[in-house]
Formats: structure tokens, C-alpha cells, sequence
């Protein structure tokens, strides 16, 4: 059986509000699951949330960027493929632009 960590402690853990984790979910980024009216993420999807942060946060990837980077990498993910993979996006689509301005 797969293991699950309750919404707020991930939240805690992450350093991430309980609304960003559920704007993850809505980008269909992760998964949160509901048992006997408890929230819960399941770990893989922690694994996920955990690369998300650090792809916004170091990386500063904008959201269609992020699920670029989920469609086309799978668990372990590696920052080392971030670049090849919005490289090659690029390259099949140069109107598309991805980056955005940092603020």
C-alpha cells in the first residue's frame, strides 16, 4: 500500500500553502486524495510537489514550462534535462515562447 502524508504536513514540510498544493492539483500536476475526511498526498506525488518547488524557485519556471518538464520527465527526475527538454520544445514550436520576465 502506497504511503500517504496528510495535506498539512506536507504543507509544513515544503514550506508551500495549502492553496498552492491545491494549485497544483488543479494544474493537474499532483494528486490529492480524501480518506475518512482527511486530506492526504500520496508520497509519489509529494516526490513531484517537491521537484515543482524547485523548478519555480531556483529555476524560475513559469506553469506552462513545469508541465512541459512533467510530460516529459519521469520519476528520478534530474534538473539536468530541464534545459534539453525546453530546448527541444523550442525547437518543434519557436512561436511558442515559454519564459516569462522575472518580476
Amino acid at each position: 500500500m502506497p504511503a500517504y502524508t496528510p495535506m498539512a504536513r506536507v504543507s509544513e514540510k515544503l514550506n508551500v500553502s495549502l492553496e498552492g498544493l491545491w494549485q497544483f492539483e488543479a494544474l493537474g500536476w499532483i494528486s490529492i486524495v480524501e480518506r475518512d475526511g482527511t486530506l492526504f498526498i500520496p508520497a509519489h506525488q509529494e516526490y513531484k510537489a517537491v521537484l515543482i518547488l524547485r523548478l519555480q524557485r531556483f529555476l524560475r519556471l513559469n506553469p506552462p514550462e513545469l508541465s512541459e518538464i512533467l510530460r516529459a520527465e519521469k520519476p528520478p527526475y534530474s534538473f539536468q534535462d530541464v534545459d534539453r527538454i525546453l530546448a527541444k520544445r523550442q525547437a518543434t514550436d519557436p512561436d511558442e515562447s515559454f519564459h516569462e520576465a522575472a518580476d
